[in-house]
């Protein structure tokens, strides 16, 4: 198997100014939309209290994401000390940040995993693991939100581009894990299927003989690490379930983030109503091809709660989540890397200077 690069250096940086710029036009659009004026007072009335509290939530998701790396890797027969895993996390929330679909952050993963002594189809499948029950627990948490109001004799409304986007979002995530079951018991079907499509007439245009060679044995590869993986952690059902509380944990802290500061802005809304909103944000923030969402994360959060926010809290309340959840973590995350990158080599997963 292929050993893993470190990250490029010149074209993380170009990343990052485009996901920088693309989310600055998105807060603008935002803001142009809403007619916000008053920002300042908007921010006054968010207040500092509110600000170290979502920033408190976001830490707090950190170590979760964190933590659950630590476990899987235990899981998966490596030693991966906490503070480690919290540097490898970070360092992966920062890639994930400035590259499209944050496709950035697992490659960046597994090569640290690595180089603390795994192997690579252990680091692989540790990667992927956390990825599964990421996954899994937004769903869980989504598909609970109806029960709660049930019980709770809370209602919920969804508009119609809301309930369209969830029934995409539910066809993909089923889509997704169907493919994880088929990895899990049947692997070579994967890959069969993964040839007979890059075999697609269409495809062949763009795809070379040696490219398509190279994205079934990539294929090939994962689904093995994944089988193995299943296999390790279903041996050790208590990583398995501290795995998967510590990405509820995680989901809950970051949808509490809106709930914040919306009500700090004294919004009407229900926190369950707040959940359920920005749980269908997060749901398009993952299939938008922009780097770390900028733009689609932006916009999202426009269309989705507009018909619920005023339009003078809207701007502001924008531009604050997406400060606190985003920003905040590119700025910590970059902080890791840059030290970092003063001891790595200048290649990696994106080409080579």
């Amino acid at each position: 198997m292929e050993e893993p690069k470190a990250f490029n250096s010149k074209k993380t940086l170009l990343w990052g100014l485009a996901s920088l710029g693309l989310s600055g036009l998105g807060i603008a659009l935002v803001l142009r939309i809403t007619e916000s004026q008053d920002i300042v007072g908007g921010l006054l009335e968010v207040g500092l209290k509110t600000l170290a509290i979502c920033c408190g939530l976001v830490v707090l998701g950190w170590l979760a994401d964190s933590y659950r790396m630590a476990v899987l890797a235990r899981g998966m027969g490596g030693k991966v000390p906490f503070f480690a895993a919290l540097k490898i996390s970070m360092m992966g929330a920062f890639m994930a940040a400035v590259t499209p679909f944050d496709t950035g952050g697992e490659p960046l993963k597994v090569y640290y995993l690595h180089k603390h002594g795994m192997s690579i189809g252990q680091s692989t499948a540790t990667v992927t693991m956390a990825a599964m029950f990421h996954s899994t627990a937004r769903f869980l948490l989504w598909a609970s939100l109806p029960w709660v109001a049930l019980m709770t004799g809370d209602t919920l409304e969804f508009t119609g581009v809301g309930k369209a986007s969830m029934a995409v979002g539910l066809a993909l995530y089923l889509l997704y894990m169907a493919l994880f079951v088929v990895a899990t018991v049947r692997p070579e079907l994967l890959v069969f299927v993964t040839e007979r499509i890059c075999e697609i007439r269409l495809l062949r245009r763009f795809l070379t003989e040696e490219r398509m060679k190279r994205v079934s044995d990539k294929v090939s590869s994962a689904a093995h690490d994944f089988r193995e993986g299943v296999i390790r952690i279903r041996s050790d059902g208590v990583a398995a379930l501290i795995a998967l509380i510590l990405s509820i944990v995680y989901w809950l802290a970051m949808t509490a983030v809106p709930v914040y500061i919306l009500k700090a802005m004294e919004s009407d809304l229900s926190s369950l109503q707040i959940l359920s909103i920005s749980m269908t944000v997060y749901l398009v923030m993952a299939y938008t091809p922009t780097p770390g969402a900028s733009g689609g994360a932006e916009v999202g959060t426009l269309m989705f709660f507009s018909p619920f926010v005023p339009s003078k809290v809207l701007g502001t309340f924008a531009m604050v989540w997406r400060a606190v959840t985003y920003y905040l973590t590119l700025f910590t995350g970059g902080l890791f890397v840059a030290l970092e990158a003063l001891t790595l080599p200048l290649a990696g997963p994106y080409g080579s200077q």
